[in-house]
């Protein structure tokens, strides 16, 4: 309680004035101006997550500006060239973030709460906010085939064993094809990535360990070779099909790994305080032949459930078909279908990446999809884990300042009801006591699903153990 009546508003404003910069707290008393009247403020969780957005445009702005020869992600080289139409003058930005090229694409397995993604240009980061693979040509002639510097390239996901994300890109006498998704070894998740490389003339298939993800820059400190397994950061990160011919990498002071290859000298390991380090195992690819390499990545989960191998079809076996002559309406149907699955492993995110944060707001549209989709079982799981959220006034709370929690877990529960006919009356009443406001919504009289006694009807406090009374 001490913590309250510190006077932390005066000890900002002085640190703020002294430096120059201006008073925080004035300043957010004139944005709220704008708002009408309202019990809460803006959501902690949005600002602690611009915090961190901006934090690592900070960092970006430090280790891209002054180093734009390195191979970059797509949306960099894109956002940072002045002849392009993604260009964003940085001028007056103390950060650079991306803003223009923010359509990366997640593969996964149901049930799975671990997302590999990937750009448009293939870039695989198979780790939550993670370092990313890139894979690149390098023909013995001098050319060089860097997906994130091509202006085209052919990107498809396909929905037959699970989602498979597939990018081409060519040039003149160069083709590069990757694949990436999630597969199951015995039950464990591990993320697959499947590169097939072909030259007219001969060169280097280089797969590339890179410090950097579709959000900018991701620290990799430490890189070691041992035959054919990557270590990242001091643990074991990948396997190799094939034993590269040759490795090699660099620190921050050395450059990008890739300004060097294919003539730069082999090293096994490279270690970098910046954070920077760069590596590429490299193949060698004869002319006119094809060279092809995989690459697994096991995922680490704290679910103790163990994943099922049919889980794919069994979940799209149980939701509602489309039969249309319009393909493409019918793809964006069974994509927006194996969305809503990927999404829901336990918890509803609204995204993989950036927003995988739970919402009340989120999660509800969420389910009402699943139902719609008849995916109901999945959809009542979710809502299951609702009342965890609960606190002891009735209140439905997911993030500090979160405002429309409660008319949104309302509205689901009784599109739950309508769309199944069965009753969700157990999520209403999580506590012993019933809260205040449902109360005042019966009427000042007894709701029917509370007994009066300070129990709930049945021994549950999930939607399944309601269904059975």
């Amino acid at each position: 309680m001490g913590f309250k009546w510190f006077p932390w508003h005066f000890i900002v404003r002085h640190i703020a004035r002294s430096q120059g910069f201006l008073d925080p707290v004035a300043l957010l008393a004139r944005l709220r101006r704008f708002a009408q009247p309202s019990e809460v403020g803006e959501p902690i969780e949005l600002l602690r997550a611009g915090m961190v957005f901006h934090a690592r445009g900070l960092i970006n702005s430090r280790a891209i500006q002054h180093n734009l020869d390195w191979v970059w992600p797509y949306w960099i080289v894109r956002q940072f060239d002045h002849n392009d139409e993604s260009f964003i003058p940085r001028a007056f930005s103390i950060t650079h973030v991306n803003l223009s090229h923010r359509n990366w694409t997640a593969v996964g397995w149901p049930d799975l709460d671990q997302y590999p993604i990937v750009d448009p240009r293939g870039l695989l980061t198979p780790l939550y906010d993670g370092w990313s693979l890139d894979c690149w040509l390098i023909g013995d002639d001098g050319n060089r085939l860097l997906p994130s510097q091509c202006l085209n390239s052919l990107q498809h996901i396909s929905f037959d064993q699970g989602p498979e994300v597939v990018t081409e890109t060519q040039v003149t006498g160069m083709k590069l094809t990757t694949l990436a998704t999630v597969k199951l070894d015995h039950g464990q998740p591990y993320c697959l990535l499947q590169v097939e490389a072909h030259s007219d003339q001969p060169g280097w298939l280089a797969i590339a360990l890179r410090p950097c993800n579709p959000e900018g820059v991701s620290f990799i400190h430490e890189v070691r070779l041992d035959r054919n397994h990557w270590w990242v950061n001091g643990e074991p990160c990948m396997r190799l099909s094939t034993t590269p011919e040759r490795h090699c990498a660099s620190d921050y002071h050395g450059g990008d790994v890739a300004l060097h290859l294919p003539d730069q000298g082999e090293k096994d390991r490279i270690s970098c305080e910046v954070g920077m380090a760069t590596a590429a195992a490299l193949y060698r690819i004869e002319g006119g032949k094809n060279r092809q390499i995989e690459v697994t990545i096991p995922l680490k989960t704290e679910q103790q459930a163990m994943l099922h191998p049919n889980a794919w079809q069994e979940e799209l076996d149980k939701s509602c078909h489309l039969e249309i002559p319009d393909d493409h309406i019918r793809f964006l149907y069974e994509t927006a279908l194996s969305t809503l699955i990927l999404h829901s492993p336990g918890e509803a995110f609204p995204g993989p990446y950036t927003y995988r944060r739970f919402w009340f707001r989120d999660a509800a549209f969420i389910v009402h999809g699943l139902l719609c989709a008849g995916l109901t079982e999945r959809a009542e799981r979710v809502l299951d884990l609702f009342p965890a959220r609960q606190d002891h006034s009735g209140y439905f709370h997911s993030q500090e300042g979160e405002w429309d929690a409660n008319g949104e877990v309302l509205w689901i529960m009784h599109r739950f009801g309508e769309l199944t006919g069965q009753p969700l009356i157990g999520l209403l009443l999580h506590r012993r006591i019933p809260p205040p406001w449902a109360l005042r919504a019966g009427g000042g009289t007894q709701v029917p699903w509370y007994t009066g006694t300070g129990d709930r009807r049945g021994k549950g406090t999930g939607v399944t153990e309601l269904q059975r009374q």
